[in-house]
């Protein structure tokens, strides 16, 4: 029976990580698996000379040309041996014990579709990343599933693969939201498994510091599962509008902060004043 995990590791110009990223593999307590690694056009020598000396009996080293991220893992999955799939981004680490947790639940349970785990972060910022439990109601608002985490590769083969149209980023997202449409479930693992590397710029960043790409994205999202979100619509009507009025209270408590300390830079001003005033 095949239990084989193909991990998928698109890299673009990160040789300098690289290696710590496969040295977690290396570690793990689950045997089967296989490293993907998509070279997607790199540009910088030294990633184009460590990737090139990684090929062995269970590392695969492809060539892509500007596939995006998108592209590159759907160009990964096509030439996996495995029945699981794990995407690992070339600068990001997993913990000794992930594979063997993700699978044992994958296979003790059908309907689930995806695993995933908590997470910390490392680099330029540290600590527990915190991002919102897992529920199917957030992820009708909002990604609460990070792309490191364990599927089917026929679940991907349903789908049609990663979404290589979504130019804006969010293509995890979207591809969690098409695991959901097939009826199966996803599972967090209550567990630090996962370990985000945090860089001064990266890719998520500079989505996250561009409103008009962030909307743009949200939009695509919705108009690629409008059926999923009409099937859903009460519901996510409702979450929308509970969202809406938390954003008006946190307004309101921000404003009541800038008022209080617009009064309190006053103060000297006023007391002057009086001192002036009664000389």
């Amino acid at each position: 029976m095949n239990k084989l995990v193909s991990v998928i590791m698109p890299c673009y110009n990160d040789g300098k990580y690289i290696k710590e990223a496969i040295q977690s593999l290396k570690e793990q307590t689950y045997p089967f698996w296989e490293l993907v690694v998509i070279d997607d056009g790199s540009t910088d020598k030294e990633t184009i000379k460590i990737v090139e000396s990684l090929e062995s009996e269970n590392i695969t080293v492809l060539h892509s040309k500007h596939l995006g991220p998108s592209g590159a893992r759907n160009y990964g999955i096509q030439c996996a041996k495995g029945k699981y799939i794990l995407p690992l981004d070339s600068d990001d680490k997993i913990a000794s014990t992930y594979m063997e947790k993700a699978v044992h639940i994958l296979e003790n349970d059908s309907d689930i579709g995806v695993v995933y785990c908590e997470a910390d972060l490392f680099g330029e910022k540290n600590g527990k990343w915190d991002l919102p439990a897992y529920s199917f109601e957030q992820m009708l608002i909002d990604n609460v599933v990070f792309i490191t985490a364990l599927f089917y590769k026929e679940d991907w083969e349903k789908v049609g693969g990663f979404n290589v149209n979504m130019k804006q980023g969010m293509e995890d997202y979207d591809f969690w939201l098409s695991i959901l449409e097939l009826g199966r479930t996803i599972y967090q693992i209550p567990e630090i498994l996962f370990h985000y590397r945090i860089k001064p710029v990266s890719r998520t960043t500079k989505f996250q510091s561009e409103t008009n790409r962030m909307k743009e994205a949200y939009r695509q999202i919705y108009h690629n599962h409008k059926d999923f979100y009409e099937r859903n619509s009460e519901q996510y009507a409702l979450l929308l509008r509970d969202a809406l009025i938390e954003q008006i209270h946190i307004r309101m408590q921000y404003e009541k902060v800038l008022d209080k300390a617009k009064i309190l830079t006053k103060i000297p001003v006023i007391r002057t004043i009086i001192h002036w005033m009664t000389r």
